[in-house]
């Protein structure tokens, strides 16, 4: 008998563990920090996934805001999206990376994912047929990157937009 209450604690544990998981993903908050005027951060929000809970600002501030938040001059694009659980999605980070990234796919010293500049093809960014390989980067809590995804071609730009790795 007790064996079997130890084993039915441990499954309902296990149970637990993974519904408050996938309930934390579900739930994402997002606050985007971004100029009131830019065409392609709200292309960029359009295409998040409903699972996200969305808030934008407009601070006077951006530049400042991105510094505070570790994101160094050198890998800053036009927008910023800060999670409920504080780690930063700089530029056109394609959603499904931000999904990964917010459930678990990152290294131990991460704060979040960049993408530096404004890459033609991007999310946000897509300009028909037109495509410039990029690199999303994670950033670490010293301040370096290291790269976290090459995105090579507009095949597979379209396959993560469809939530695919």
């Amino acid at each position: 008998i007790i064996m079997s209450i130890k084993r039915n604690i441990a499954v309902l544990a296990m149970l637990f563990s993974v519904s408050v998981s996938a309930t934390d993903i579900e739930e994402q908050q997002l606050t985007v920090l971004k100029d009131p005027n830019c065409g392609c951060c709200e292309k960029w929000l359009q295409a998040l996934p409903d699972s996200f809970s969305v808030s934008v600002q407009h601070p006077n501030n951006l530049t400042q805001r991105k510094r505070d938040a570790g994101i160094s001059a050198e890998v800053q694009s036009c927008h910023t999206a800060i999670s409920s659980n504080g780690y930063v999605f700089e530029g056109h980070v394609p959603p499904t990376l931000v999904s990964h990234y917010l459930a678990g796919k990152k290294s131990a010293n991460g704060i979040g994912l960049t993408v530096p500049g404004m890459p033609v093809g991007s999310v946000g960014m897509e300009m028909g047929t037109r495509f410039q390989p990029y690199t999303v980067y994670e950033i670490k809590e010293d301040g370096s990157i290291t790269p976290y995804k090459q995105i090579a071609s507009l095949e597979q730009q379209q396959a993560l937009s469809n939530g695919g790795l």
